[in-house]
């Protein structure tokens, strides 16, 4: 008389191979759109502190008097230059400080903060810069103290 014994059988099953396969599928498509929302999400918000960062300098060097000038912020599409005086178009290039803008970014409003020397009281007295890509944007505040806020 033959005794069958039964054996373990290791590995997968079909239903279980297609279940994952079907995971990987989804995360495979969904990835790649949250990803390039990230990376503009990102862009935005990378370019907010830059400019932030960027009419703080300006505010302190004039504040502090440095050179013995006003300094002033200068932004447009591509870069944000922070020069030595009140107007970007006769301004000494040479005390330049300049940062590129991402490309996928765009800056909107006023194109020029000036900060008056030894106050740091900005002119225009108040002033809205919006950085934006697609649906992502964030609007930076100068009140008239200068305070600059996101």
């Amino acid at each position: 008389m033959k005794v069958y014994t039964e054996q373990s059988r290791s590995g997968f099953t079909l239903i279980e191979l297609i279940l994952v396969l079907a995971i990987m599928l989804t995360i495979s498509v969904m990835a790649p759109a949250f990803y390039s929302r990230f990376l503009l999400q990102n862009a935005v918000s990378n370019s907010s502190d830059q400019l932030a960062g960027s009419l703080r300098k300006a505010q302190i060097y004039s504040m502090v008097g440095k050179q013995n000038s006003a300094w002033s912020v200068n932004f447009s599409s591509s870069t944000i230059t922070v020069y030595k005086g009140t107007a970007f178009a006769t301004r000494d290039a040479s005390f330049d400080e300049k940062f590129s803008v991402n490309s996928n970014v765009s800056v909107s409003g006023i194109t020029d903060i000036n900060f008056t020397r030894l106050t740091g009281v900005p002119a225009p007295s108040t002033s809205s810069i919006t950085i934006s890509s697609g649906t992502n944007s964030d609007i930076i505040n100068v009140n008239s103290q200068g305070v600059v806020s996101r």
